[in-house]
């Protein structure tokens, strides 16, 4: 076998690991809470997980994997900006998954992909004008989970207040509806979660086909069945294993009081609410981010503000702050060092 071939077969092999990666890293944004309301047991919240994080990448159109093809300019993909992409993306993943904190797994693309980019060509490397659509989703998608999270709150408790009139301690302990709620709205998390995420991948092995294998026939506005299919299911297998250390930080770190079925709910509905939209519209957003402001922007209107763990937030804030340039820094060293290798 010829050894760009080679190499190229070792690209598509990282852009499945990466989708395995993404698959446990983000397994908290659909199972932490439904876990710690003990709404549903662990083994059976992942294993559910998995199975829908498979049906929403099948199901949902391909408009975010035809987003992720952009960011560079297709005329300037090479072998060695994406084997750098991967690279940067995977270390940076692997890094955050084993200190426990929930960072995205989007933003070490999207930060990879630019590094990539502007080492290999300069300020030409990146197409901005796509680039600041992506980056304009990836900030604000947190922001909405927040608002969308506290104010989902705030509206069932108040409802639940309405049903339970004059007893906030039976409010408070979790009516059995609101647990069948919870398991709905987690299930629709893991669903859109597949939606999004696990087209950034199928948007990746695109430009890899597309530029390595042309002859093949592969093109980079088409996605093909079997990479839906194949994407899908490295994702989901990655689910199943489930992101332990970043479930007990989205679980029990970040508000200081136990989550109950109210707050778990309005978290997660909020949270799949904003990411459908985002892959209905071709918006690569941030799950881990929106699922975890939700969990915060619930906790204000349940139990007040000296309830949140600012200690865990500053953490998960800071690592979210360095995420994209951390992972533009790792993908670019990573081209130099490819390119000093004689990698083309």
């Amino acid at each position: 076998m010829h050894a760009h071939s080679f190499l190229a077969l070792v690209a598509l092999a990282l852009a499945y690991t990466y989708d395995f990666v993404n698959g446990f890293h983000d397994t908290a944004n659909a199972c932490a809470t439904v876990i710690y309301t003990k709404a549903m047991r662990a083994p059976v919240a992942i294993a559910m997980s998995g199975i829908l994080n498979f049906a929403g990448c099948i199901l949902i159109g391909t408009a975010v994997a035809q987003v992720m093809t952009e960011v560079i300019p297709r005329e300037q993909i090479s072998l060695t900006i994406i084997l750098a992409v991967l690279t940067g993306s995977l270390a940076w993943n692997l890094y955050t998954w084993y200190h426990g904190l929930p960072v995205s797994s989007s933003h070490c693309l999207i930060g990879s992909l630019f590094g990539a980019g502007v080492a290999a060509h300069g300020l030409h490397g990146v197409t901005w004008t796509k680039l600041g659509e992506v980056l304009a989703a990836l900030a604000i998608s947190p922001v909405a989970g927040f608002l969308g999270g506290g104010a989902l709150a705030a509206l069932v408790d108040r409802a639940i207040a309405r049903l339970y009139p004059g007893s906030r301690e039976l409010r408070h302990s979790q009516p059995r509806f609101m647990r069948w709620l919870q398991v709905l709205s987690s299930a629709a998390v893991s669903f859109t979660h597949g939606s999004n995420d696990g087209q950034k991948t199928m948007g990746i092995i695109t430009l890899i086909l597309a530029s390595q294998f042309a002859g093949g026939g592969f093109t980079y506005d088409h996605v093909p069945l079997w990479v839906m299919v194949t994407a899908a299911a490295a994702i989901g297998i990655g689910t199943t294993i489930g992101g332990w250390r970043i479930i007990r930080t989205v679980g029990t770190k970040i508000s200081r009081e136990k989550l109950m079925y109210t707050h778990g709910f309005a978290a997660e509905a909020s949270t799949a609410a904003i990411i459908l939209a985002a892959s209905l519209t071709g918006a690569p957003i941030s799950s881990t981010h929106t699922l975890t402001s939700a969990v915060a922007g619930g906790t204000l209107p349940l139990h007040g503000r000296e309830k949140l763990n600012t200690k865990t937030l500053s953490l998960i804030f800071s690592a979210w702050i360095l995420t994209l340039p951390v992972a533009a820094l790792l993908s670019g060293a990573s081209y130099f060092l490819l390119s000093m290798a004689g990698v083309r």
